[in-house]
């Protein structure tokens, strides 16, 4: 007897329920950062924007992220201040002021009694 499936014609693959996606907009809604941090961070580390994005919440989940987001968006300050581009300058001051009430702890890793030091340096 032959096989019945043999001859039949492929199915066409049909999902038994909706499947739903996250967009962009609901990835930053989960990260607990703005969109504006997260264009600072990618332009900080040069990095895409959806990695800047992971890269941003890594950060968050370390005591020291905070302080890490916050110097991004100052050393970006201080860049684009010594291009002398005032309006753009304005910008980010007003970005850095919300991302210091936004993200305020002071924890700063370089500072840690704990932190781990490079064996090269220090025997």
């Amino acid at each position: 007897m032959a096989d019945a499936g043999k001859d039949a014609a492929p199915q066409p693959w049909v999902p038994h329920r909706e499947v739903a996606m996250l967009t962009y907009e609901d990835c930053i809604g989960l990260a607990n950062l703005d969109k504006d941090e997260v264009a600072q961070i990618a332009a900080h580390e040069r990095l895409p924007s959806m990695i800047a994005l992971e890269k941003g919440v890594y950060l968050l989940n370390h005591p020291w992220g905070d302080a890490a987001l916050r110097q991004m968006v100052w050393d970006n300050l201080c860049s684009v201040a010594r291009h002398n581009d005032p309006g753009r300058t304005e910008d980010l001051l007003g970005l850095y002021r919300l991302t210091c009430l936004h993200h305020p702890s002071p924890y700063d890793r370089r500072q840690s009694p704990v932190r781990a030091t490079h064996p090269i340096w220090h025997g």
